[in-house]
């Protein structure tokens, strides 16, 4: 006990010595460990461990877009009514539905012919010392009077003349019958050959047939430049337009307009010659 008194600061001073150096002594796997851990958290920041993502569902968007390149045709005629609504009107002072206007759903187009413009050679004039001029006969099918539609009305050109819509660009043969004219139009530029037996023809119009069947009445061979009605059913139409496909009527007790397609089943006749 005596020796503890006298020795305690030595003993002191060694145990701290001793607990210094069992620190250093163990610095080294300190620091090993604190790397190792560094070590691990570093690898989860910079390589973690991923789950792969799920393959998008696209199926509505695919579908979607399949729908966009499909053309949506927006019908507005019968039986929809907001451009065709239906009339009703007051009779011994109950309402009844009035059917008029119907009588146009049972007009049927059966048939639909074009009229051409029509270039034919009709002669070849080569007299001595003068160019060589060709008849270019002009028909219009289409034509408002009667008289024009049937009879060409001839130009005469030379090689090279533009008239008439026309010009005569290149030709072969000095008599009509050998004779063949090609021809440069000018609304088009097109250049066509003709003979005379062989014009050139392209539509510039069009000739319908209609029947209103509860009648079984004929109006054939009608055409927009007509100045007479169409009457059936105690009403009246103009007819404002014929295409390839289809007939426009204009109802002249109210101006209404009237589209009628043509069906080729529909057909059950043909128009004369025009």
């Amino acid at each position: 006990m005596q020796f503890l008194k006298k020795n305690y600061e030595k003993i002191i001073l060694g145990v701290v010595v001793l607990a210094a150096l069992g620190l250093v002594a163990s610095l080294p796997f300190l620091v090993s460990s604190e790397k190792q851990k560094l070590a691990e958290e570093e690898n989860q920041v910079i390589k973690p461990n991923l789950t792969p993502l799920q393959p998008l569902d696209l199926s509505k968007e695919d579908e979607f877009i399949k729908r966009a390149h499909n053309s949506i045709a927006l019908n507005l005629d019968n039986p929809h009514k907001i451009f065709n609504p239906v009339r009703w009107q007051l009779k011994n002072n109950a309402p009844y539905r009035n059917p008029a206007g119907q009588e146009i759903e049972r007009l049927v187009v059966t048939k639909i012919s074009p009229l051409y413009e029509i270039y034919s050679l009709t002669s070849v004039s080569a007299p001595e010392g003068l160019p060589t001029h060709y008849g270019i006969g002009i028909t219009h099918q289409a034509a408002v009077r009667i008289n024009d539609r049937n009879n060409p009305k001839t130009t005469y050109a030379a090689m090279n003349q533009t008239t008439n819509n026309f010009t005569v660009v290149a030709a072969e043969g000095t008599d009509l019958e050998s004779a063949s004219v090609t021809l440069e139009l000018s609304d088009t530029g097109k250049r066509v050959t003709i003979t005379k037996a062989k014009p050139y023809e392209r539509p510039e119009g069009y000739m319908a047939d209609l029947v209103y069947q509860p009648d079984n009445k004929p109006f054939p061979n009608r055409r927009k430049t007509d100045t007479t009605s169409i009457c059936f059913a105690n009403e009246c139409y103009k007819i404002v337009d014929i295409t390839e496909r289809e007939v426009v009527l204009l109802q002249l007790s109210n101006q209404k307009t009237w589209t009628k397609e043509y069906n080729p089943t529909n057909s059950n006749g043909s128009a004369a010659s025009p």
